[in-house]
Formats: C-alpha cells, sequence, structure tokens
C-alpha cells in the first residue's frame, strides 16, 4: 500500500512537471503584399494589423515576474522576408546606448533586443537575430540541443533600424529568406521567441518564457503558426579574387625581389531548401587575423583560435563531436623545424621555409532535411610544401617538409524528440608519401526525458593510425546520467582514454591514457536576494587515474 502510494505521488509530479512545459505561447502569422519602410519608427499601416506579442516574463534576476517595462512586438511576413517591429517602453534618459563592434553586445553598456527563430522546429536548433539601442547587430546559430551555445561566427545578410522615442525605444527587422533555411511546405510552424535586455538592471526578459531551472533554451520557445506559401529562395553567391604583390629582401649579393601573384574563387549555393555547399579555390588568407602567439613552455601544443571565413561559418555539425580542430587544416609543415635545424647545422642557408601549407581546395556540404537529419560532408586538399635552401655555389636544394594530404569528414545527426540525439562522426585524413595516415570514428548519444528533467550521455571513439613508422588503435569513451533541471541538479560520469587514442590528425587532445570518475550535486537559487542575483553551491567530487597502468593520477 505504501509502494502504492508513493508510486502515485510520483506520476502526479511527473504530470505536473509535464504540464509546465506545455505552456506555449503561440502567434499568427499575418502575410502582406505592402513592405514597410525600414526607419524605425514603426509608422506604417501594415504594423496595425500585424501579429502582436507582449506580456514578457523574466528570465533573470526575478524568474516568473512580469517584465518591469512593457514591450510591444508586432510580426509580419511577405514572400520574401520576414519583418519584426518592437515598441520598447522605457525612460529615454536611462537607456544605456553604446556603439559596439558587431556580435558584442552582450559585453558592452548597451540594451538590445533579440529575435530567435527555429525555423525547422525541432527544438534544438535556431537562428538568432540581435540589435542594440546603437543599432549594432549580432548573429548566430543556436546549436547543441541548444544548451545556450552560440555561434556568433555565423554572419548573414539582414537589415534593421533602430529610433528613439519619448518614451522608449523601437526597432524594425527584415530577414530575408536567403539568409535562413527551412523546409519547402505550403503551411509551416516554426519556434519563435523575442527576448529584452535592460543593462542597467541586468534585467532579461521573453515573450515565451525561458525557465532558469529548465534544461535548455530553443526547446522553450512559442511558436509562429500559419506561415503560408512562402518558397526557399535560391542561394547562390561567388567571390572571385586575384591578388598581387612585390617583395624586396636585402642580401649580401644585392636585392632579392619576388613578384606574389594568387588567386581563387569562393562558391556558396544553396542546393535546396535545407542543404548548402560551400566551395573555395586556392583560398587567401592573408587579410585574416594574426593568431595571438604566446611563449608556451608547457609540454603541449597551444591551441589556435580559428580566424578564417570559410572554417567559422556553418561547422557547428562538424563541431559537434569535438573530434575536428580545424586549424590542422593548412597547418605548420610537420618538417617545418627539421630544414631550420639542418640550415643551423650545415653550410645551408634557408632561403625559403614556409611556415603553413597552402589549401588547394575545400568544400563543405551540410543541412538538415525534413526527418531532422543532419547531414554534414567535409573536404579539403593542401599542396606538398618545401623549404629551399642554397649551398655555397648558390645552388638551390628542395627539402619535402609536407606531403600533398587529403582530409574529410562525415557527420549524421539525427535530432530525436526531447531535445535527445545521436550523432556519427567520421574524420579522416591521407598523406600521399604514406608515411602516417589516421581515422577516428565517433558516436554520441544523448537523451533526455519527456519532461527535460534527466538526461543520459553516452559517447564512444575509435582512433585508427597507420603508415610507414607504424600502425596502432586506441579507443575513448564517456558515460554520464545526471538532472539537469530544477534546484537540486546532480550528475555522474566515466571518461576513459586509452594509451594509444590518437585522434590529433584533425583533433586535439593534449593528452590520453587517463581514466576520470566522479559526480557532482548542486544547488541552484535563482530567486535573488539583497546581495546575489543567482547562487550555485556546488559539491564535486573526482577520481582520475591512468588508464595504463592503471594508478592514481594526481
Amino acid at each position: 500500500m505504501m509502494l502504492l502510494r508513493v508510486l502515485t505521488m510520483l506520476l502526479c509530479l511527473l504530470c505536473i512537471s509535464a504540464s509546465t512545459f506545455t505552456q506555449v505561447k503561440k502567434i499568427t502569422a499575418v502575410k502582406v503584399t505592402d513592405v514597410p519602410k525600414l526607419d524605425g519608427f514603426l509608422t506604417d499601416t501594415i504594423w496595425q494589423n500585424a501579429a502582436t506579442a507582449t506580456d514578457f516574463i523574466v528570465n533573470n534576476p526575478n524568474y516568473g515576474a512580469p517584465a518591469s517595462h512593457k514591450t510591444i512586438v508586432k510580426l509580419v511576413y511577405t514572400d520574401e522576408a520576414l519583418y519584426v517591429g518592437a515598441y520598447l517602453y522605457d525612460k529615454p534618459d536611462s537607456i544605456r546606448k553604446q556603439l559596439t563592434s558587431r556580435d558584442a553586445h552582450d559585453r558592452q553598456d548597451c540594451d538590445f533586443f533579440t529575435l530567435s527563430i527555429d525555423t525547422y522546429r525541432d527544438r534544438q536548433n535556431a537562428f538568432q537575430f540581435v540589435v542594440t539601442t546603437a543599432n549594432v547587430q549580432s548573429d548566430a546559430r543556436v546549436s547543441t540541443g541548444g544548451e545556450r551555445t552560440f555561434d556568433y561566427n555565423w554572419d548573414a545578410v539582414w537589415d534593421s533600424r533602430v529610433a528613439m522615442q519619448p518614451d522608449g525605444w523601437t526597432v524594425e527587422i527584415k530577414i530575408p529568406y536567403m539568409s535562413i533555411r527551412f523546409a519547402k511546405a505550403a503551411l509551416q510552424q516554426w519556434g519563435i521567441n523575442f527576448g529584452r535586455n535592460i543593462r542597467r538592471t541586468n534585467e532579461v526578459s521573453y515573450w515565451n518564457p525561458i525557465n532558469p531551472q529548465q534544461a535548455g533554451f530553443v526547446n522553450q520557445f512559442g511558436d509562429l503558426v500559419d506561415i503560408v506559401n512562402i518558397v526557399p529562395p535560391l542561394r547562390l553567391s561567388f567571390l572571385p579574387y586575384v591578388t598581387g604583390g612585390y617583395q624586396t629582401i636585402p642580401t649580401n649579393k644585392g636585392t632579392q625581389t619576388t613578384w606574389i601573384r594568387n588567386g581563387g574563387m569562393d562558391v556558396k549555393y544553396g542546393i535546396n531548401e535545407s542543404f548548402t555547399l560551400d566551395m573555395t579555390l586556392i583560398p587567401d588568407f592573408g587579410q585574416v587575423v594574426s593568431d595571438n602567439v604566446i611563449l608556451n613552455l608547457s609540454p603541449f601544443e597551444q591551441q589556435f583560435q580559428e580566424n578564417r571565413p570559410f572554417f567559422t561559418e556553418g561547422t557547428e555539425l562538424f563541431n559537434k563531436a569535438g573530434i575536428f580542430y580545424s586549424r590542422r587544416v593548412g597547418e605548420r609543415p610537420p618538417g617545418y623545424f627539421t630544414a631550420r635545424a639542418i640550415a643551423a647545422d650545415s653550410n645551408y642557408q634557408l632561403v625559403k621555409n614556409p611556415s603553413t601549407q597552402q589549401l588547394y581546395n575545400a568544400s563543405k556540404f551540410s543541412g538538415r532535411n525534413k526527418g531532422n537529419l543532419g547531414i554534414g560532408v567535409f573536404n579539403a586538399v593542401t599542396a606538398p610544401t618545401y623549404a629551399i635552401m642554397r649551398n655555397s655555389k648558390g645552388e638551390d636544394i628542395k627539402l619535402k617538409t609536407a606531403d600533398l594530404t587529403n582530409y574529410n569528414i562525415v557527420v549524421l545527426d539525427q535530432a530525436l524528440k526531447h531535445r535527445s540525439s545521436v550523432t556519427f562522426t567520421n574524420t579522416n585524413t591521407w598523406r600521399a608519401g604514406g608515411e602516417r595516415n589516421a581515422n577516428v570514428a565517433a558516436l554520441d548519444i544523448s537523451l533526455f526525458d519527456s519532461t527535460n528533467t534527466y538526461n543520459v550521455r553516452a559517447q564512444g571513439r575509435l582512433s585508427n593510425v597507420w603508415g610507414t613508422r607504424g600502425n596502432y588503435n586506441g579507443f575513448a569513451s564517456f558515460v554520464s546520467v545526471g538532472k539537469v533541471s530544477g534546484r537540486w541538479q546532480w550528475n555522474l560520469y566515466n571518461n576513459i582514454e586509452s594509451d594509444r587514442y590518437d585522434p590529433n590528425d584533425l583533433g586535439i587532445l593534449f593528452a590520453p591514457n587517463e581514466i576520470s570518475t566522479g559526480g557532482e550535486l548542486s544547488y541552484i537559487q535563482f530567486v535573488p536576494n539583497k546581495h546575489f542575483n543567482y547562487r550555485n553551491y556546488t559539491l564535486s567530487i573526482d577520481y582520475q587515474s591512468l588508464y595504463k597502468p592503471a594508478s592514481y593520477q594526481d
């Protein structure tokens, strides 16, 4: 009898918990033929009959309370674009306004408005557009199950205008369909949410409430319904380029001059409404931001940030498993320091020793179909690299520092219900000389219950290296189970990396050969008090040992 009562209570709690997750606001799309003039003032007559969203709810610092200042959002759409207008009421002398760089809204002293769209309504992936009071734009791709993972390297083409009002500020936004992806269907339903940030009070509010005690972000969006008869447009762009230069180097025998010539092309083609093909031919990354090189005294290589546009845009699928480090493509040739050592210990003068490998071409195919299957294929080829050394007779000798290399990746990512997903990733590196080739396969499973309260994750990795220097293989695994929503949260995990696990030909791992087992218990208080808006108390325990030999690791 007692057991029956306990089971009944648990069932009631689950039902109550589930009901809290089903309270989703809806906004009905209104189609118009006239295009509003974007000036930020919301004076066009089409806004009078537009769909309206209001009654924002605070996310932070006092979740669940009505927003301190009224916000009214209007929405219409045409055959070419989605239009959003918002009136954000506030005292004009209290509105924070600062001119910032793009994608830097969250780190500066300014208020901003956010539009987020889940065009496939998979509750895991979205496009986000942000406009500040100074009309500075930010945009991002939200992915990886929506755990507030934002890729601000993604830059879309869209328009916005801001105007200051006697009782607040207004914003108008135009999102062309060519800048987003969506399925081809006569009737569409998207996930959508609107957000507002008031900097002086650090108040964050949303139209559809974002509960900080519930895991996830995109899964808490509202719905945009009754979008009819819009067609994904053709997405095609070409960017050819030619560069040239004249280099003069003083030498002991006079001046050495060299003409620098280069040319190539970038292509982006939307194959259909879901998939995009990006290609680059003989790219020139000379204008890319330089690396912040440090004096590295550690036994591990320095990990650099990726700044090359081709490798930063539309790569969320390839990065999901964590076994792709894009800086491997075109990295410093393996024989770079060998050439320097030979020149230092001999009578040869090192005339030329490229620090990077020239990229012949690269392409990536990515997208997500109507069944929420994400597909990604990446391929890149780098040229063989040579150092040139000159002897005392003035004769030049070539020393190969890198072979022609082919890199490729295949990703299959199936989004399931309740933010769950199954992902398979395979990376392959092939070198023409056959000295070292490598393959890594990864399987990632993440499962959430229907109430989004509990999560189970399992990951497996297999690496295989072969070539003229020998063959070896290894593995890695990760398993975790935990409660990811609510004030009380906990997690148990186990991570294993064998002594021969090596993903470093196209990934990065500083040190394998370890086992980590542990857990943590957290109490998170989201209700602000006199001193703090948010408090998190965590007790964690972790035990680490070597995989081989099995011994404790300090």
